[in-house]
């Protein structure tokens, strides 16, 4: 952790004092409009049968809206900003939810006088509760991650507000453990699929 912060210092340090360095700023990155895409989540269910009473909760549908809010620094170049970030976030489906915390880095190229085009990188750490309609976190427990979400990020706008937009892809499941009489038709929650997230960023 020592090295890692001396790494990053010394890396900072190189950027500010090289002629291209134009400033650093603070910026606020809110992303409302966005949509994981999980495709192995559809179909995933948990039962229990009681006597003659059998009960379900099944997801149907493989879509979850994902709002995430970040703020940080961004390091503005004559070729690219360097935007590294932190926040959090809130990943809602109808048959469960998550907290989200992040830390973000995205090197946004200027493609020209008013719009970047670049790779970000994501981590991310979920903790996960279940929202069945029949049964709920104390009956399916969902284990908490921690996870990597590469992308490609775009931005659109003026130099204090544009419009933010990325691609970005996540690996990773949710191990499933079940209680009171409640079985699962499999072993995880895969969520991983491609998000798209859209809003708006602001620099000061």
């Amino acid at each position: 952790m020592k090295k890692a912060l001396i790494i990053c210092i010394a890396f900072f340090v190189a950027m500010i004092s090289t002629p291209c360095f134009a400033g650093a700023s603070f910026i606020l990155d809110l992303k409302p409009a966005s949509i994981l895409f999980s495709p192995d989540i559809d179909g995933f269910k948990v039962s229990r049968s009681s006597g003659w009473t059998y009960s379900s909760d099944t997801i149907s549908g493989s879509g979850s809206w994902m709002p995430t809010l970040k703020a940080g620094m961004r390091i503005d170049t004559s070729a690219l900003n360097i935007d590294v970030t932190g926040g959090v976030g809130f990943l809602l489906n109808g048959a469960f939810h998550s907290s989200m915390y992040l830390a973000d880095l995205a090197l946004r190229f200027k493609i020209s006088k008013h719009a970047t085009l670049g790779p970000h990188v994501s981590v991310i750490k979920f903790d996960p509760k279940w929202d069945g309609s029949l049964s709920d976190s104390s009956d399916v427990k969902l284990s908490g991650e921690t996870s990597f979400m590469p992308g490609l990020c775009f931005t659109v706008g003026g130099k204090r507000v544009s419009f933010s937009a990325s691609i970005d892809y996540i690996d990773t499941s949710f191990y499933v453990t079940t209680y009171n009489g409640w079985v699962a038709n499999d072993d995880s929650l895969d969520i991983s699929g491609f998000a798209i997230q859209l809003g708006v960023l602001f620099s000061f």
